[in-house]
Parts: structure tokens; sequence; C-alpha cells
């Protein structure tokens, strides 16, 4: 990731609440000196041309170092106020306000940067006025209806603009949602023509040499689909249900190659409920057996494990195989890899990821990684 791309990203995480920011502290330094700085320039600049000392000796020494104090006061009134609300607010009042998507998220925004401003304000002008020698600066502004008249116009400019870029960003999000949607489903009508074909070429395969073995394979996949199909259609499964299915295909490969598949499944009762997209293992399992097992004589064990490690999920499927180097391993074009790593993407963003790796001891390890969402127990 480029520095922009890293800068703008932070940037964006601003806008959400969140526990733990995944940003770099030097880029949430910058965010806040980048509005420092701005801020106090924009002010000064403007005070200046009001009162036609703009570019003067006074400015300079007076004017300026003023408003970049009162600036520096309000940022950091804004960075311990937000940072303070997000780490002693509970989890589920975060996951609630971010899931407003109406008028309560632009009055909450709206509200608490009016009171980060005006805290930061009334501190920084009394910043200004103890450092200036001028005791009565801070009693002047308050007193003046003027004072509280331009800061009364300036929440209110705040509270149209945040209330425009939230309803402009909720926009953005349903769009992408739609998009997203699209793209699964483009992406899962791949995948399911590749799984049954694949099965239906594993039972002619046992129809010369072995009919009444190809026989039962062909009806249990049969009682496979009839079960299943239903769920490989829609838009998501839960790891049960995801393992059940795993576990059936995995039964039908044992009627194939007898003993020489042996199958261990592992899943935590309570990642049970965990939702994610149907058919994700699958390729991965498959790819276990045609690369890793099948071309052994003594065929190999297949392990499909599942945990979680805070909020991340991990789904290992894993053989004792030949390897990713093995002398007997069969070609493939990877289609089934890139179509899962696009499927992760569409679904969960950057935070998922699927990676092969050398299993220790011997064979492969394909490894899925999926950000678990905050309302997930």
């Amino acid at each position: 990731m480029t520095f922009t791309e890293e800068f703008t990203q932070a940037l964006r995480n601003q806008r959400m609440l969140m526990k733990k920011r995944p940003d770099r502290l030097r880029m949430r330094v910058l965010v806040y000196l980048v509005w420092f700085i701005g801020f106090g320039l924009l002010f000064a600049t403007v005070n200046g041309v009001q009162s036609g000392r703009l570019g003067s000796v006074a400015w300079w020494r007076n004017d300026l170092p003023g408003h970049m104090l009162v600036s520096l006061s309000v940022t950091l009134c804004f960075f311990f106020g937000f940072r303070g609300f997000e780490t002693l607010a509970p989890q589920r009042w975060l996951d609630t306000i971010s899931g407003w998507r109406d008028w309560r998220s632009g009055v909450f925004f709206s509200t608490l940067s009016i009171l980060c401003s005006l805290v930061g304000l009334l501190l920084g002008f009394a910043a200004v006025a103890g450092i200036w020698s001028r005791q009565d600066l801070l009693g002047k502004l308050v007193g003046k209806p003027g004072f509280w008249a331009q800061f009364l116009l300036i929440s209110i400019i705040v509270t149209l603009v945040m209330g425009l870029r939230y309803r402009s960003r909720w926009k953005q999000e349903a769009m992408q949602a739609r998009i997203t949607e699209a793209q699964l489903k483009l992406l899962q009508g791949q995948i399911e023509p590749h799984f049954l074909f694949n099965t239906l070429a594993n039972v002619q395969s046992l129809i010369d040499f072995a009919p009444q073995r190809a026989k039962l394979m062909l009806e249990r996949f049969t009682d496979y689909l009839r079960a299943s199909l239903g769920q490989l259609r829609g838009e998501s499964t839960t790891l049960a249900q995801e393992f059940a299915m795993l576990e059936a295909y995995l039964g039908l490969m044992q009627l194939r190659m007898g003993e020489r598949l042996k199958v261990e499944l592992a899943l935590p009762a309570e990642l049970r409920g965990i939702e994610l997209p149907p058919l994700l293992a699958q390729p991965l399992v498959e790819n276990a057996i045609h690369h890793g097992l099948e071309p052994q004589i003594a065929g190999g064990t297949v392990t499909v494990s599942a945990r979680r490690e805070g909020r991340l999920l991990h789904i290992e499927v894993a053989d004792d195989g030949q390897g990713l180097d093995g002398p007997r391993r069969r070609a493939g074009n990877g289609v089934a890899l890139d179509n899962i790593r696009a499927r992760l993407q569409a679904r969960f963003g950057p935070g998922a990821s699927l990676e092969l790796l050398p299993r220790e001891g011997g064979g492969t390890r394909a490894c899925i990684q999926i950000p678990l969402p905050n309302d997930t127990p």
C-alpha cells in the first residue's frame, strides 16, 4: 500500500468508531496534524482579512500563533473526546451507533463534534489569554453575543456538512453492497458447476471397474444434492452446514478411494453458527485429494479444522500428501483458488485471505482467514 493510499484509508477510518485502530500511529498523528495546521491557518487568515492585519507584524506575532494554539486545543479535544468515547463505551454501543443509517448518526457525530469544539475553543482562548497576558480575553469573548452567533453558525454548517457526508457515504455503501452481491453470485455460479462436474467425473471413473460402488456413490450423491442444493444456491451458510457438506463429500470420495483416504474434521461447538459463503472450503478439499493424495499409492489423510483467534476465523484444509513440489503433482490452472480469493475479497474485504503453505512433516496446508463481524459473540 502506497503512502497516499495509507493516508486516505486512515482518513476514512476516522469516520468510524472502533476500539482498536488498524492504522499505524504515524498515520493517525499525520491526520490530526493536517487538521491542526489546516484549521489554524484557515481561521487565522479569515480573522486577518476581517481585521485588516493579514501579513502584518502583529498578525505574525500574535494572531497566527494564537489561532494555531486554539486549533491545537480543539484538535486535542477531538482526539481525546472521540478516543475516550471509543475506549470507555461498551462495544455494543459502538456497534449500534455504527449501524445507524438515518438522522441519528448525523446528530450523534455532530453533537460530539460541537462539544469537542466548544471545550477546545474555551481551553484554547484561556491558554492564549495566559500566554499573552490578556487576562480579560476569555471573559470578553464568552460575553460577546457575536462570539456565540458565530459559533452557532459554524455548528449549523458543521452539522449540515456532516449530514450530507454521511448521506453520501450511505448511498455509496448501498451501491457497493449491490455490486458485491452481484459479484458474489457470479463467482458462486462459477464454483458450483466445477464441484458438480468433478463429482460426476469421480462417479464415471468407477463405472468400468467397480459398477456396484459407482451405483452406491451415485445414490449417495443424489441424496447429497437433494439435501444441499438449496443451500448451495444461497448467499451464505454456517460453519456447521459447511462441515456437514464436507463430511458428505468426503464420504463419497472414500467410496471411490477406499482405505486410501482417511478423514479428520474438527469444528468447535462455539463456531458452528458463524456465517460464511457456501462452498468456500470445498475446492480446497478437492485439491487436497486430487493433487496431494490420489497420486500417492498409499493415499493419506485430509484434515479440515476451524479455530478462532480474537476477531479472526481460521479455516484450514491440510493433507499429508506429496506437497506443493511433489514429483507426481498434477498440473492445475488455479481457477478454484483465484475464485476463493475473489469471493473472500468481495465479501470480507482486504482482511480476508487464502494461503497455500507446506505442511510440517510433509503435505500441504490451505489456510483461510476471515475477519469476524463486531457483533459475533
